[in-house]
């Protein structure tokens, strides 16, 4: 297994590095990801957090970290989250690794000013995430870049994949996006859930929210702690094809 390759696939900061896997974009130009302990994913161990597994899944998270946890990291890169909430927001509906590493490297190639990116976002493509680009970057701004889930989902045209898409890979573990991948994989391994309801994420945490027990990312998060966000990464890995069957 090409573990770089791996734990780069599914990040948001695959839009920061060039084909050779060395950083283009934002801040530290020209490190190589493979020699950085966030962007290489290796500031994060799944062993750490095997204990926060409850239950039958402490098995399963076994099982899994025995077979990836010293290959597939987390790729996050501090100081760029700026940048990482852009893909995030436009990953909705779309291919990642066609559409949005395109429309961001022709962005970020523009301009890494997020202020700047709002003015010439809608001349990049018709697409509507691009379109509705500026109003999220004017919101995200107006809030102080926030960092908190229920502030994130008051951005126009966030929801929860979005933001837990922000917060995982800007180093929050406990966030698993929701996405199309996970809700297939993850009743293999004995998580099975509804999709968020965004009007409860708004409302609540995920440890105050009434269907926590029975939502995915709740689920998610009670029963996986830090480990959540790894899980949902090995799952959208082996949904791709890129791991075997977890």
């Amino acid at each position: 297994m090409n573990c770089l390759q791996l734990t780069l696939y599914p990040s948001l900061t695959l839009t920061l590095l060039d084909e050779n896997y060395v950083k283009k974009f934002g801040v530290k130009k020209g490190t190589r990801a493979w020699e950085d302990l966030y962007i290489s994913g290796r500031w994060y161990s799944p062993w750490r957090y095997i204990n926060e597994a409850d239950g039958p899944l402490r098995d399963v998270a076994h099982r899994l970290a025995e077979k990836y946890g010293d290959c597939v990291g987390i790729s996050i890169s501090p100081g760029d989250e700026d940048l990482i909430f852009v893909a995030a927001f436009l990953t909705q509906n779309t291919n990642y690794h066609t559409n949005v590493l395109r429309w961001t490297r022709q962005l970020f190639t523009a301009t890494e000013d997020v202020g700047e990116m709002a003015e010439i976002a809608p001349t990049v493509a018709r697409s509507y995430q691009l379109q509705r680009l500026p109003a999220a970057i004017r919101d995200y701004l107006a809030s102080g870049r926030p960092r908190d889930r229920r502030e994130l989902l008051r951005i126009r045209g966030v929801g929860p994949k979005v933001a837990d898409l922000y917060l995982l890979f800007t180093g929050d573990t406990t966030s698993a996006p929701v996405d199309k991948h996970y809700m297939r994989i993850a009743p293999r391994l004995g998580l099975a859930g509804a999709t968020p309801s965004p009007a409860h994420c708004r409302r609540y945490t995920c440890g105050e929210c009434p269907i926590a027990h029975r939502c995915l990312r709740g689920l998610s998060q009670t029963k996986l702690g830090r480990l959540a966000g790894w899980v949902q990464t090995l799952a959208y890995l082996a949904d791709k094809g890129a791991l075997p069957a977890v």
